[in-house]
């Protein structure tokens, strides 16, 4: 039903209007309809997709918003026109545990990261970049020293100096350029290089005794070749050292 309108007439009083008693009608009847009416539609509701909401729910008229409440370090503190939330001081403390020790750190503590043993630090805008500074290959280190055993996985070792051992436990198979200074099974083989190498054993003496033997032992002789030897046998008598 729409609602009903008073007439008031032209002028007061002039007798065209509602009287009083109709008047009072149509205001009772207006109310009843207003009454009777859809429920009031007014809500609320929290925009965005993450974060937490403020508005929990309408009871009939009432709109009901969650509480703010500071956590541990912050502050809240609201005028008629914001609620400011501040930080009392950041972050109260902060342990760093390295492999050996410990520190904590209050909230004006500064953290000073520090290189050694060819350990280099730097930080640039908000990076920190922790790099090693050593040698990175055996060319670049002087003295490189072997941990355990050392795997060629049959590649060869070229270039070789001077090889020095306090001994060599194994077969070694192939050709060695240059010197190699040690001992072999207690054997210095240094010492046995006058016997392997430029031996001179003199001339040999024959003795004869007649004509026969005399162009026997001053005659050449065609032994043949290794592959076609010469089937002839000679007696040269005994070797006299």
């Amino acid at each position: 039903m729409a609602v009903q309108l008073i007439n008031i007439g032209n002028v007061a009083n002039d007798g065209t209007g509602d009287d009083l008693r109709e008047a009072m009608i149509k205001i009772n009847t207006n109310f009843e309809e207003l009454d009777l009416r859809d429920d009031e539609q007014t809500s609320a509701s929290n925009l965005g997709d993450t974060g937490e909401g403020l508005f929990f729910q309408r009871n009939s008229y009432d709109l009901e918003f969650k509480k703010i409440s500071a956590g541990s370090n912050i502050t809240l503190t609201a005028d008629d026109n914001k609620i400011v939330i501040a930080a009392d001081s950041g972050v109260s403390d902060l342990t760093i545990t390295a492999d050996t020790g410990s520190v904590v750190l209050d909230n004006s503590a500064a953290l000073t990261i520090l290189g050694s043993n060819d350990i280099s630090t730097t930080i640039v805008d908000n990076n920190l970049t922790i790099a090693y500074t050593g040698a990175v290959d055996l060319v670049s280190d002087l003295t490189p020293q072997l941990g355990a055993d050392l795997d060629a996985q049959g590649f060869n070792l070229l270039n070789v100096g001077t090889i020095t051992t306090s001994g060599v436990t194994g077969n070694v198979t192939g050709n060695v350029t240059g010197n190699v200074t040690g001992l072999v099974h207690g054997i210095d083989i240094r010492t046995l290089a006058s016997a392997a190498v430029g031996a001179d054993f003199g001339g040999i003496n024959h003795t004869v005794s007649n004509i026969i033997d005399y162009i026997t032992f001053n005659t050449d002789v065609d032994w043949g070749s290794i592959n076609a030897p010469n089937s002839a046998v000679f007696d040269l008598g005994a070797f006299a050292v």
